[in-house]
């Protein structure tokens, strides 16, 4: 297979590539009149839509490195994005649903305002996505302030916390806690006073462990699998026969605790040996289980699989996030 076109796009331009990975500034004060127009809080959105509501020029930047009028060039560029803005948009367009208590909150109420406005998520056996850069991490947050403006979140006009709790074993350990956020000092809500400014934070917080040694250690005691309202799985692969032992206990911790779990593969391939295992843990349990979709978010960017898809040999082309996939 030829080389991915994308790679070679940045190796080739890496000026015009510089540019195009350098996020948009973000007001919350001047969003508030688009924030019903996000791309992720609707169904069929795309990424070539999400840029353009952000205010990427991807068009722009071709035209001063003299790289305009090649479509080609363009889909890379596009594809280039995709592949630090997939983890942070993928996880944002289902915000709502890994929020969501089904025993406890009414149709009519916005998930994401009840209680004490802070939403826990713990991303288990994560491996890339701990280590983007912040500006990417920041467009989930911007997407969880568009998901408050645009609804009927009676408490829109009040700060929100969000914690993501990154477990796994490829957790590199040099990684320490931070805190990002949105915030505007010229945005003030009617309801709000003087003193009281909209602030939105996402604290990222690294565990190189084991997700069920992070639960037995003692010191991990900020860790309350209770408190958790979702979990993330990013490209697991738990149906590959040699990571199947590995992934069992986990996966039977994961759905006992009846939180929303999103799921992604790197492919068909990935996504249906997923299926499988699921459907058998899940066999005498309510659990809902859906199906795998294809994800309009995911990274554009491929690469073969050092092991082949089949005994014939047949090359697994994979894309982090390929397809998507929501417990409930």
């Amino acid at each position: 297979m030829e080389h991915c076109p994308i790679r070679s796009f940045a190796k080739n331009y890496p000026e015009a590539a510089r540019q195009i990975l350098s996020t948009p500034s973000f007001s919350a004060s001047n969003s508030l009149d688009k924030v019903g127009d996000n791309p992720l809080l609707r169904a069929g959105g795309t990424l070539e839509q999400y840029l353009d509501w952000r205010g990427w020029d991807l068009s722009r930047i071709l035209k001063v490195h003299n790289l305009d009028g090649d479509d080609n060039l363009l889909q890379s560029a596009i594809g280039l994005l995709s592949h630090p803005l997939t983890f942070p948009l993928t996880l944002g367009r289902h915000v709502r649903a890994l929020s969501r208590h089904l025993d406890d909150v009414a149709d009519d109420v916005d998930d994401l305002s009840k209680m004490n406005r802070h939403l826990r998520l713990c991303c288990v056996g994560a491996r890339a996505e701990c280590t983007l850069p912040d500006d990417y991490w920041r467009e989930f947050l911007i997407s969880l302030f568009s998901s408050h403006q645009s609804s009927n979140d009676l408490h829109s006009d009040e700060s929100f916390r969000c914690t993501i709790d990154f477990v796994g074993p490829d957790v590199p350990r040099n990684l320490k806690s931070r805190t990002l956020t949105i915030h505007d000092k010229d945005y003030q809500s009617p309801m709000q006073n003087a003193n009281n400014k909209l602030v939105y934070y996402l604290t990222m917080n690294y565990y190189t462990s084991f997700l069920h040694e992070v639960l037995l250690d003692s010191r991990m005691d900020t860790v309350q699998p209770l408190f958790w309202d979702g979990f993330v799985l990013f490209n697991p692969g738990f149906g590959h026969p040699n990571l199947q032992n590995q992934w069992r206990s986990t996966l039977q911790f994961l759905l006992g605790t009846n939180k929303p779990i999103l799921v992604t593969a790197h492919s068909t391939v990935d996504a249906e040996r997923d299926s499988e295992i699921l459907a058998k843990l899940t066999f005498d349990t309510e659990c809902h289980l859906g199906q795998y979709n294809e994800n309009p978010f995911a990274s554009r960017m491929y690469f073969v699989d050092p092991f082949p898809a089949s005994d014939e040999g047949v090359a697994h082309i994979v894309r982090p996030n390929h397809s998507e996939f929501l417990l409930q």
